[in-house]
């Protein structure tokens, strides 16, 4: 009988060479193949999909976005009321004291969105759930995903997908913060001249795993200490978020044109006569 390991590793040698445009296809493809439900979810956890965005019905029918971190069976929890769509019962949702900190780092990211992706295009979501009981000190630790989408009218779009994990505030209010990254993209440049759009499209994923250790004022109330939390993954965020922007322009998008031009030059027509 083959081990969960090694049918996890095919599928993901699989995926590696497949078209990543179709990944969630491709994706639920090998899932119908796989009998045990386990290995399934252990595979959907392990591959990074496009962000969805749904409807919260009972917030004005505000976005958010659905992906394995706010997953329970076939529903997902919504950020703004709490709820699942579709409707589910007894679904996984966070402490009280850790509900409202996902509210106020919801309404904080939603502020970051809008200034580095535009207002009309983008949507942002945050979920966080619990990794222990709170004590006096304030949280033992917690962990969290702060979402980003980002869709133009061509289909292009730009996915961030940050997973935090908090650790237990230690000797000093020093807090451990790990966070893994990951950024999708596709980009189908339109034709400038002929006003179509292109054939051409650059698809990819790149994902980056960092440490950073960070102060908390322990003395403060849960509230506060919950605000310092926003404040130190925020920074984390923008700042690993900037640094691989950079690197897909300047190498992975600069070198796919690099090739492009040693492959065709563009020279110019002979004139008449020559």
């Amino acid at each position: 009988m083959t081990s969960s390991s090694t049918v996890i590793k095919s599928c993901l040698d699989i995926l590696r060479r497949l078209d990543p445009a179709e990944t969630e296809k491709h994706l639920e493809n090998l899932t119908k193949l796989i009998s045990n439900d386990d290995i399934s979810d252990e595979l959907y956890q392990r591959v990074d999909v496009p962000l969805k965005v749904l409807k919260d019905v009972n917030a004005d029918d505000r976005k958010f976005l659905a992906c394995d971190h706010n997953r329970d069976g076939d529903s997902h929890r919504s950020p703004w009321s709490n709820t699942y769509f579709p409707q589910l019962q007894d679904g996984f949702c966070p402490s009280e004291q850790l509900r409202q900190l996902e509210l106020h780092a919801n309404e904080v990211f939603d502020i970051y969105r809008e200034l580095y992706f535009g207002k009309s295009t983008s949507v942002s979501s945050v979920y966080l759930w619990d990794k222990g009981a709170n004590n006096d000190d304030g949280m033992a630790g917690f962990s969290g995903a702060f979402l980003i989408q980002n869709k133009v009218d061509n289909g292009s779009y730009w996915n961030s997908i940050h997973v935090v994990d908090a650790g237990r505030i230690g000797r000093g209010g020093m807090c451990q913060y790990k966070l893994t990254t990951t950024i999708l993209i596709s980009v189908s440049p339109s034709d400038s001249e002929l006003g179509t759009e292109s054939t051409t499209r650059i698809t990819g994923s790149l994902v980056r795993q960092n440490d950073r250790e960070c102060k908390i004022s322990s003395q403060d109330s849960s509230s506060s200490i919950g605000s310092q939390h926003i404040v130190n993954i925020g920074k984390f965020i923008e700042d690993v978020e900037t640094e691989m922007r950079k690197e897909m322009d300047s190498l992975y998008i600069q070198k796919t044109k690099n090739v492009v031009n040693m492959i065709r030059k563009d020279t110019m027509k002979p004139t008449q006569g020559q």
